[in-house]
């Protein structure tokens, strides 16, 4: 009996102790809920910032204390330190304490205490940042910003006078909504405080070809400043398409040029393999060839008709639409030719007295010089416009052909170190080369023409179409070719 009275008796004691230091932990826990009832519950944040087991004062200091910290922007490579002060960015400091306040008065019951007891918070606070800006002083920053930072898109500028090229930039432009939304969302944040500005960037080929206008207007205008004088000039950038036209539409005198019809109208008349001995004709045609060889491979592309081998050259240019460019019957005839009204020799505005039998324009010559470069790659009008006549390998070969034409001095002399196909064009008073350029940089089609109101002399207009041609090469490839020297006498026809 005496054992089982001891046994109770320790079990009665370790009952009382348990009760005792559970009272105490319970008296503990009220104490500390009592006291923690003016602080800030677990998981509470204003903004980013944790401002857990804080007074009220204590999270609105904190918070000042870490929106005060200043923002870096970051425009490209360029670093900028943003104060906050600067855009009059500061805590809604009596919105803040309200909130703050409601946090705090919702823990206050004592429904809560078993919640603090078990270390459970059912509804974490998570305040959006009441904040206040000045949005003059933002985008009057932002503008600061776009003026010092902005730039235009700038394309190659070459230099004939210095012999170099100013390389060309992308622009960049600050885009100033999204800017401001993503400063304002770095300064309410307390360690998220760099921005990397929304920049949009402009190509520098947005402006292409035609930014080489003032630059060839310039150099062409010792030349056209003569009463009388004008010039014509077409330049296509083959990649984006981009032309640059002066005078493109004029009708000029063009028996040299039409020498491409001849060869276009030749290979599309006849299947490869060419024969060899029209292959022949083709390429003294293309290299040296006077009237007398024009019009024997005139009577053979017209079946021994001359005048039809014109209009079968004709029909096939126009075909492609190159309705300015015609040769109205065969060379050195004594005869006035039929008239051939075109859209070009019909202005009124401008002229510069054609050949009645020969004509073309800059850019009427220049497009059919892409439309052969584009066939050599399987694509472009002439494959489209023949239904089977052309090909690749056909185009290739015409290229080969015009390769033959070895004249320099002209465009192929100003362009450096490209690959270049052309065929001048030229009489007393009219001076002018066409060419495909395949250049290291890219790929393009020049055209120039002179007309004189009296006889060009060549050592004048020479430099005049290289310096154009040097002007071209140099926009492309970012470095200018060294100047030729002039010709000195006329090239081949």
């Amino acid at each position: 009996m005496r054992r089982r009275f001891l046994n109770r008796s320790k079990l009665e004691n370790a009952a009382v102790v348990s009760a005792i230091l559970i009272f105490a932990l319970l008296v503990a826990n009220v104490i500390a809920f009592i006291s923690s009832r003016n602080r800030l519950p677990p998981e509470t944040r204003l903004g980013d910032l944790d401002v857990s087991g804080l007074t009220v004062e204590e999270a609105i200091g904190a918070t000042v204390r870490s929106l005060q910290q200043p923002v870096t922007l970051r425009y490209l490579d360029q670093r900028i330190e943003l104060e906050p002060a600067a855009i009059g960015f500061r805590l809604n400091e009596p919105v803040a304490r309200l909130q703050l306040e409601a946090v705090i008065a919702k823990q206050q019951g004592l429904d809560k205490l078993p919640a603090f007891i078990l270390r459970r918070n059912d509804a974490p606070a998570s305040i959006p940042l009441p904040y206040q800006y000045s949005e003059p002083q933002l985008q009057g920053m932002l503008a600061e910003l776009a003026e010092r930072y902005n730039r235009e898109a700038r394309p190659p500028a070459p230099d004939l006078s210095s012999g170099t090229v100013t390389p060309g930039q992308d622009g960049a432009v600050l885009n100033l909504a999204e800017a401001s939304q993503a400063i304002l969302a770095a300064m309410q944040s307390s360690n998220l405080r760099t921005v990397d500005l929304p920049v949009d960037i402009v190509p520098l080929g947005v402006r292409g070809v035609r930014s080489l206008e003032a630059a060839v207007l310039e150099r062409l205008r010792p030349f056209t400043e003569r009463t009388g004088n004008l010039a014509g000039v077409f330049i296509k950038d083959l990649s984006s398409g981009e032309e640059l036209a002066i005078n493109g539409d004029v009708a000029f005198s063009g028996a040299g040029w039409l020498k491409l019809g001849l060869i276009l109208e030749a290979y599309r008349a006849n299947t490869l393999p060419i024969a060899p001995a029209l292959r022949d004709r083709l390429e003294v045609v293309s290299a040296r060839g006077g009237p007398a060889e024009v019009n024997e491979l005139l009577r053979e592309l017209g079946n021994g008709d001359s005048q039809l081998g014109a209009d079968r050259v004709n029909v096939t240019l126009q075909k492609l639409g190159l309705r300015n460019t015609f040769l109205a019957q065969p060379l050195g005839l004594n005869v006035m030719p039929p008239t051939t009204v075109t859209p070009a020799n019909a202005r009124g505005d401008i002229a510069a007295d054609p050949d009645p039998n020969a004509q073309s324009t800059v850019a009427d010559i220049g497009i059919l010089l892409e439309m052969i470069e584009q066939c050599r790659n399987g694509a472009g009008g002439m494959i489209l416009a023949f239904d089977g006549a052309f090909s690749a390998e056909k185009c290739d070969e015409m290229l080969a052909v015009i390769a033959k034409n070895g004249v320099s001095g002209l465009i192929e002399a100003g362009s450096g170190s490209a690959v270049v196909f052309h065929r001048q064009a030229w009489d007393e008073r009219n001076h002018g080369d066409a060419a495909l350029v395949r250049s290291p940089k890219g790929n393009y089609v020049v055209a120039v023409m002179l007309h004189g109101q009296g006889q060009l002399d060549w050592t004048e207009t020479s430099p005049l179409i290289s310096d154009i041609a040097r002007l071209t090469y140099g926009f492309f490839n970012e470095e200018m070719p060294p100047a030729p020297p002039p010709l000195t006498g006329a090239p081949p026809p």
